[in-house]
């Protein structure tokens, strides 16, 4: 099976699968006809293994290091991945029975309201687990002040937790967005990633006729505030947001992450959502394709590869016109990996039209 099909029915972009080549993570083991490179089952089940290691919260380095240890074993990844789904099962069915319990018992008799108190105390334990607990806990019910929940958000530093807090506090949608924003605000960089990690849940969960013009207004705010913060991964969540919209202002941080990194891969990824983009956004990336072919003019051969590697991203004859240019570079590393490029998409496309 050659990248472009793995990359499709797989959901991991082809250049993430290059990355992990790159790494050593895993690397084609077979070659077609013509000589290019194709994924065997043993490559696609090691490539399962890579992303359950991922899903589990290791790093690459580590994923690397358990992989290669000789008596790694494949089937405590699905048994761990499987303990892990059942966990959070667990956890959203005691969430399901405690809503179930209040809407019941209409939230105002002593049990409920002592329920809430201990939810209230269990947000501020020095315990994650209780604090996870209490989160979830909180959930839709209206038993917990937002203002609390909002508090715990920004505080915390644990991101199974902080994850957990933030689907809480994002059921309230609009009631949530004041108590939130003024994390933007802090001294501490972790407050600020919490604040805008939480805004953009409650914008991408919640109904757009829950969220009123002025909650809309504060959190576009605060994304704008967000790529001019010192922090760079503050900078990549607020233009990751603001590029999925199509809002041209994230365009110059995502050319600069995806040239530089960190989150390289994903601001390609959505350079090209924002090219193939059509209607009243196209312009905007008529732009992205203009700054990529000054930058491909660059006399680094470095620079002009990381162009190479975001036009990889991108669809369209507009991003091949400039990897056929390319195609003829004084560097042969990088005319023949444009070269590749091309003859890889004529083949799709073929593939395609059949």
């Amino acid at each position: 099976m050659l990248i472009g099909e793995v990359a499709r029915r797989s959901g991991v972009s082809a250049r993430m699968l290059r990355h992990y080549e790159s790494l050593g993570l895993v690397s084609p083991s077979q070659r077609t006809p013509g000589g290019y490179r194709e994924y065997s089952d043993a490559d696609i089940g090691r490539i399962f293994h890579i992303e359950g290691l991922r899903k589990l919260g290791m790093s690459l380095t580590e994923v690397g290091r358990v992989l290669s240890e000789p008596d790694f074993d494949p089937g405590t990844v699905l048994g761990d991945l499987i303990d892990q789904a059942r966990e959070r099962i667990a956890a959203e069915q005691r969430l399901l029975d405690h809503l179930q319990s209040v809407a019941r018992l209409g939230r105002a008799d002593g049990e409920s309201l002592l329920y809430t108190i201990e939810l209230m105390r269990s947000l501020e334990s020095g315990d994650v687990i209780q604090r996870h607990k209490a989160a979830l806990g909180s959930g839709v019910d209206g038993g917990m002040p937002i203002e609390a929940l909002a508090q715990a958000v920004l505080q915390e530093t644990v991101l199974n937790a902080a994850g957990a807090m933030r689907w809480a506090l994002a059921q309230a949608g609009a009631e949530a967005v004041p108590h939130v924003v003024v994390g933007m605000d802090d001294a501490s960089a972790q407050v600020r990633r919490n604040a805008l990690l939480a805004l953009d849940e409650i914008r991408r969960t919640t109904p757009d006729e829950k969220l009123d013009s002025r909650s809309i207004s504060m959190i576009r705010q605060a994304l704008d505030k967000g790529l001019d913060d010192v922090d760079s991964d503050i900078r990549s969540i607020a233009a990751l947001t603001l590029g999925r919209s199509g809002d041209e202002k994230a365009v110059p941080v995502l050319l600069d992450m995806a040239m530089n990194g960190p989150r390289d891969i994903e601001a390609a990824e959505t350079l090209g959502f924002i090219v193939d983009a059509t209607g009243p956004t196209a312009d905007i990336g008529e732009k992205v394709l203009i700054e990529l072919h000054r930058q491909a003019d660059s006399h680094d051969p470095q620079i002009r590869f990381r162009v190479l590697q975001v036009l990889l991203e991108i669809s369209g004859n507009r991003s091949s016109d400039l990897i056929a240019e390319l195609s003829g570079d004084d560097s042969p590393e990088l005319a023949a990996t444009a070269l590749a490029a091309l003859d890889r998409r004529r083949r799709e496309q073929t593939s395609d039209k059949e």
